[in-house]
């Protein structure tokens, strides 16, 4: 036998051709391969100098966040453009460019922007070369724990990909409040200060107004399109006026004494959170809108619709396009109102949540002193008087945002709900889902969904969620105990996607069947406990003007959801009163009804 057909090493085993031959034990001594670390790739920063070029784009919540935003950053200095509405085709481009397996906004906003950008090159005839240097994206991100922590990546990987290599991509961190990356990359172009954050809390704050009005109103007008027109013009109102207001305020004396105190880096911060009490063009902008909508509008309220409360993750319940189904037109097209969540709730999540991290903070602190033996009662006291201020500072900056958000209700007719307490919140929502684990919307779904449970607020609930978002699945879970708890809750989790739409809407008209039993229930148990018939309740309607006003605030009964019911009961006051005394009958001869 020749050595040719012998293993390596064995002298008396023939090797049959074809086997693979064992693989040589490397030396003991042999180097390991190098460790290669990932880094964030290289990227140009937006500098301050390119300002007047450069237009930052963003975009894919509601039509009026994004239209209120884009003004914003004009009034700031900003050159800035709003994607359009996310629809199927972005879906498909999305999909074709971005990794398998990412969530549902990843693949419409990333499409969008695509499609934005080859607009410009195709359509306008810009270079890509122009595209790359003049416009930058301007996103939310965060560290995780879902897919959300990936977004960033995944807009340079699709960019790449489209054929716009370099294309610049600033992100938000969600919980720090800055880009979660080192600022120099970033650039000094976008200045991240209170100015910035201020500004924009406001033309959000006022984006959830005018949406809460809209879908209030829509239902019970006789013309959809009319509100839309009529919002639309309150919507280029408020435009106008975050473009032309000045955003500057010169700093006082308090100003400059009290910033030591605060974790503010300038006089300037300061002076900009103490100008926000005092501030009037938000709110004079919102009372010209509801002068607007009451001379155009009208509405009947005395058709009994089941409201539908909107939850689930914040992208899927906040866009109004093909990402989540275009769920609130389609279920006021099937005799529902639409009640959703602000925006102003979840950054008050957020900040709530950071009372959490203080106490840790604070725990940690007092632990390290007692170890270090001695004299620990200085150092422990100071870890106490940092935390006592800061969750203080925490807890005003709380009442500030719930002060301004009701200031801006007020203005166009304090209609809509209030903001619920973040503590009340995580009360009903930790025996089901631990408020420490974050992500997402943390235990805010199920929070919300009790809430609006214990408190009559909604005839059924709809969680909208893209699919296998990871904080939602387990939301649903949780979801479970509620169930079992509470069996007659009517709560509906769907899953959106770029197609699957007409499951979709089978299982929530399924839904629907049930909350709108519950709403004829209780109308007609409104009628009978306020002596009202429906012609004599639509007859006293038609003989009080003010009642048809879309903006006439109609006080709700606690344990009753439905507008219709909550207006037999308001217009039974009315009549209680009216019928006594002097007033009743001045009251008749103004109307010229029969004494």
């Amino acid at each position: 036998m020749s050595d040719a057909h012998r293993l390596p090493g064995c002298r008396s085993c023939p090797q049959t051709p074809g086997i693979p031959q064992p693989i040589p034990e490397s030396p003991r001594d042999a180097a390991p391969p190098p460790v290669r670390n990932y880094r964030r790739p290289a990227e140009r920063g937006f500098r301050r100098d390119e300002r007047d070029r450069v237009t930052l784009l963003f975009g894919s919540l509601s039509s009026a966040h994004d239209r209120l935003v884009k003004a914003t950053l004009q009034g700031l200095g900003y050159k800035a453009d709003r994607l359009p509405m996310p629809g199927r085709r972005d879906f498909q481009s999305g999909r074709e460019y971005c990794n398998p397996g990412q969530c549902n906004p990843v693949y419409f906003v990333t499409g969008a922007l695509i499609r934005y950008l080859e607009r410009l090159r195709d359509e306008k005839g810009l270079s890509t070369e122009r595209i790359v240097s003049d416009y930058v994206f301007v996103t939310a991100g965060s560290c995780g724990p879902c897919r959300f922590g990936m977004y960033e990546a995944e807009h340079r990987v699709a960019l790449r990909k489209a054929g716009f290599e370099g294309f610049r991509v600033i992100t938000f961190d969600k919980k720090g409040g800055g880009d979660g990356h080192d600022p120099g990359l970033v650039g000094d172009g976008f200045e991240m200060n209170v100015r910035l954050y201020r500004a924009l809390l406001n033309a959000l704050f006022m984006a959830d107004v005018l949406n809460a009005v809209t879908h209030q109103i829509r239902p019970y007008a006789g013309d959809p399109a009319q509100v839309d027109a009529v919002i639309d013009a309150c919507i280029s109102a408020c435009e106008d006026t975050l473009r032309r207001r000045s955003y500057a305020v010169a700093p006082g004396p308090f100003a400059r004494w009290f910033r030591p105190l605060t974790p503010f880096g300038s006089a300037e911060d300061v002076a900009q959170l103490l100008a926000q009490p005092r501030e009037r063009d938000y709110v004079d902008a919102l009372a010209r809108c509801r002068r607007i909508i009451e001379q155009r509008l009208q509405v009947d309220r005395s058709t009994p619709k089941p409201l539908v409360k909107i939850t689930g993750e914040f992208w899927a319940q906040t866009t109004e396009g093909d990402g989540n189904f275009n769920m609130f037109r389609f279920l006021e097209d099937e005799g529902a109102e639409v009640r959703i969540e602000p925006l102003a709730a979840w950054i008050d999540y957020m900040r709530h949540s950071l009372h959490s991290l203080l106490k840790d903070r604070r725990l940690i602190a007092c632990d390290a002193a007692r170890a270090q033996g001695g004299v620990w009662v200085l150092p422990w006291a100071g870890a106490w008087s940092r935390y006592l201020f800061q969750d203080g500072m925490l807890r005003l900056a709380g009442l500030l945002m719930r002060r301004e958000y009701d200031r801006m209700r007020r203005a166009l007719g304090e209609t809509t709900p209030s903001l619920s307490r973040q503590g009340v919140l995580q009360r009903l929502g930790h025996p089901f889902y631990h408020s420490r684990i974050t992500g997402g919307e943390g235990y805010l779904e199920i929070a919300k969904n009790l809430h609006a449970y214990h408190h009559g607020q909604a005839h059924m609930t709809l969680s909208l969620k893209p699919f296998g978002c990871m904080p939602s699945t387990q939301s649903d879970g949780a979801q479970a105990a509620v169930l079992g708890r509470y069996p007659e809750m009517n709560f509906l989790p769907v899953e959106t996607s770029g197609d699957g739409e007409v499951n979709a809407y089978s299982r929530v008209q399924m839904a629907l069947t049930e909350a709108k039993d519950q709403c004829r229930r209780e109308f007609h148990q409104a009628l009978q406990d306020t002596r009202w018939t429906r012609e004599a309740l639509a007859d006293f309607v038609k003989r009080h003007p003010e009642l048809r006003q879309p903006l006439h605030r109609i006080r709700g009964r606690r344990g009753i959801a439905g507008t219709a019911a909550n207006l037999a009961h308001h217009a039974a006051a009315l009549r209680d009163r009216e019928g006594r005394g002097l007033a009743g009958a001045f009251a008749r001869m103004q109307r010229g009804a029969p004494r």
